[in-house]
Parts: structure tokens; C-alpha cells; sequence
């Protein structure tokens, strides 16, 4: 008995030795990433998401914690990551673009934007190289490809519309982005829409671009948000702070304009060429692609996607999309990093607002 009596004072003495925050911390901090590198199974991806995975910046900041930073990169892209999400198997989803994102949220998972990742992407179409095709006039009809459920496949009906179009005048056909770009070579579809990816098909001569987004980029591209579950950020809100605060430093290094040959070369490890980015930028600068900010072309940005959606009959259900965002973090991060007035900030339309002090 006296035995016993001993190790329980011991162990109510160990306890209490304890820091009281070290109960209060996950093992593990889960991020998803809806997608793999250019050769379809390769952990890696591009812009800012990129660098803070591939240059391990988590990992180093929450070491000392002893809390794990467990990457998962969805070869199914966002669909797939919604579905981690449902399932309560991810804290954060970091790249996560419009169309995957306003389908969780109206499907009511719970979930906060904590930042912008990516914006005013530019789309452009693709078809095999020996195609007849000029314009998308020329595809009516025909079989044209998408990664369905994306966003991606928002984009292709914000072109459609722009040209007086539904998916209706298309054979659309569910492909992922790798499969797409093996049915350019073999001619198996007439029409694919890519990302930065159509450079290569074009420079390896299998694949001929006759459309590109670029002058409509405000009004057709993704947006890609940082965002955490509510279950985490109310419990863990000091960890979210952290995470965003490296994740806003590391921002500000892939908008530096002085670091562009760096950076294109840290994006290479996707294993896209250096010549794809630097002409995908050509006539951008990387901070108006890059910005963290949640400014009004941002938000509008969401209530666009949360209505366009539903016209194009890719969702059903509606939320209020203003109380999605939670500011204070990245507002928090932007001054611990003296980084307020960096970026430039965007009207609904696309257009500069507010001059940033952007290198």
C-alpha cells in the first residue's frame, strides 16, 4: 500500500511538472494540397504553398513543440481533399481553389480563409497539334477536357460565357490534368484547358494553344485560399497564428521581384521547366499573383464563384460567403513581419486600390 501511495504522489508530481500549454497541442498538424507535380506523383507544387512545403518552414517552426507537419498532395485535387476534409482528416487546405472550396462550405463543412495563396491565374486552351481549331468557336461540339469539380472547371465556364457558351455546346469530358495532357498527344480529345502546363505541350510539339485568359484573367481565373477547420482554429488559435505568420514571410520572398529567376527555379521542382513560368509572368508581376491580402477582389472573387456556380448548376446550396474569412490572423502576420502596405490591394474589378511597397 505504501508502494502504491508513493507512485501516485510521484505521478501527481510529474503531472504538475508538466507546462500547462503542453496538453493543449496536437502531435500532428494535417495540411492538404489539391494536387501532385507535372508528372502526376511527385509531393510538390507551386507558389508560395510550394515553398513553405518544399522549403520545410513549418517543420522547422513547430519543432521545438515536438508537433509533427504532415503533408497530403490529393492526385484527385480538390474534390479529394474536400473528401479528406469531411472526414475530419486535415486542419488546413492550403491552394485550395474557388469551385472545391465554395462546395464544402455549402455543403457545410466548416472551414475559415485565412489568406489568399493565389489569384488572376491565366487559363489557356489547348488542342492537338495538327487541330483545324482557331478559336474556342471552333470546338462546338467537340470533346474538351476537365478536371470536373476544380476550379478549373468554373474557369471553363466563365470562358464559355464570356464567348456566349454552356458546357451544353461541348462533349466535356472528366480528365485529370496528366490524363488530359496524354489525350493531346494521342488525339483522343479536341480541347483541353490548362494551367502554366500548355507551354509544355506546345514546346514539346503536341499541343498548339489558340486561347488564352490572360486579358480576362480578373474576371476568369481561381483564387487559391489558405484555410483551417473552425474545430482547430478555436482550439488551437496560437498555432494558426504562427502558421500564418511564416506563411506571410515566406509570401513576401515569392513576390520579390528581385528573387524571380530564384523563385522559377524553386517552382522547376514541380517538374514544370523554368520556361513555362517565366512565360506564364511575362506580363504580371509576382506579387499581384502571389498577395495574401483579403482585399475586395478577394472577397468578391467568392461571392462571384458562390453565384456563378449555382448558374452553371455546379451547386446547389448557398451561404453567406462574408463571414467565411477571418482576418485578424493574417492582419496579425502582416505586423509581426512588417509587412503592412507590401502588397498592393485590389479592387472587385482587379484593379489597384491601394499601391503597395512591393520590391
Amino acid at each position: 500500500m505504501r508502494l502504491l501511495t508513493f507512485l501516485l504522489a510521484a505521478a501527481i508530481g510529474i503531472a504538475t511538472t508538466i507546462p500547462s500549454h503542453a496538453a493543449d497541442r496536437p502531435t500532428v498538424i494535417r495540411i492538404g494540397v489539391p494536387g501532385v507535380g507535372f508528372d502526376g506523383s511527385s509531393p510538390r507544387t507551386t507558389g508560395t504553398t510550394g515553398t513553405v512545403a518544399g522549403k520545410g518552414l513549418l517543420e522547422k517552426e513547430f519543432a521545438a513543440d515536438g508537433i509533427e507537419v504532415q503533408w497530403t498532395f490529393f492526385k484527385g485535387a480538390g474534390p479529394a481533399l474536400n473528401e479528406s476534409l469531411a472526414n475530419g482528416l486535415l486542419d488546413f487546405a492550403a491552394g485550395l481553389g474557388d469551385l472545391p472550396a465554395v462546395i464544402h462550405r455549402a455543403s457545410g463543412l466548416k472551414t475559415q480563409i485565412l489568406l489568399a495563396t493565389g489569384r488572376l491565374g491565366v487559363y489557356y486552351i489547348v488542342v492537338p497539334s495538327d487541330s483545324r481549331a482557331k478559336t474556342i468557336h471552333d470546338l462546338k461540339g467537340k470533346r474538351i477536357s476537365v478536371f470536373k469539380g476544380t476550379a478549373t472547371q468554373l474557369g471553363l465556364n466563365r470562358i464559355f460565357a464570356l464567348h456566349g457558351y454552356t458546357e451544353k455546346d461541348f462533349k466535356v469530358l472528366n480528365f485529370d490534368t496528366a490524363t488530359s495532357r496524354g489525350a493531346i498527344a494521342t488525339r483522343d480529345i479536341d480541347g483541353y484547358i490548362a494551367a502554366s502546363d500548355a507551354f509544355a505541350l506546345r514546346d514539346r510539339g503536341v499541343g498548339r494553344i489558340i486561347y488564352s485568359s490572360q486579358e480576362k484573367a480578373a474576371e476568369t481565373a481561381s483564387t487559391g485560399a489558405l484555410l483551417v477547420t473552425e474545430a482547430f482554429e478555436a482550439k488551437y488559435p496560437d498555432l494558426v497564428q504562427r502558421l500564418v505568420n511564416v506563411w506571410v514571410k515566406e509570401a513576401a520572398w515569392n513576390s520579390d521581384e528581385s528573387q524571380r529567376i530564384e523563385i522559377f527555379k524553386a517552382w522547376s521542382r514541380t517538374g514544370q521547366p523554368f520556361s513555362t513560368f517565366k512565360e506564364d509572368y511575362n506580363v504580371d508581376t509576382l506579387s499581384r499573383r502571389l498577395s495574401p491580402l483579403i482585399d475586395e477582389y478577394f472577397v468578391d472573387h467568392y461571392r462571384q464563384a458562390r453565384e456563378q456556380a449555382i448558374e452553371f448548376k455546379l451547386l446547389r446550396n448557398t451561404f453567406d460567403v462574408d463571414s467565411w474569412f477571418n482576418r485578424k490572423y493574417l492582419d496579425e502576420a502582416l505586423k509581426v513581419n512588417n509587412l503592412v502596405g507590401y502588397w498592393s490591394e485590389l479592387d472587385a474589378k482587379g484593379a489597384i486600390v491601394k499601391v503597395g511597397r512591393t520590391k
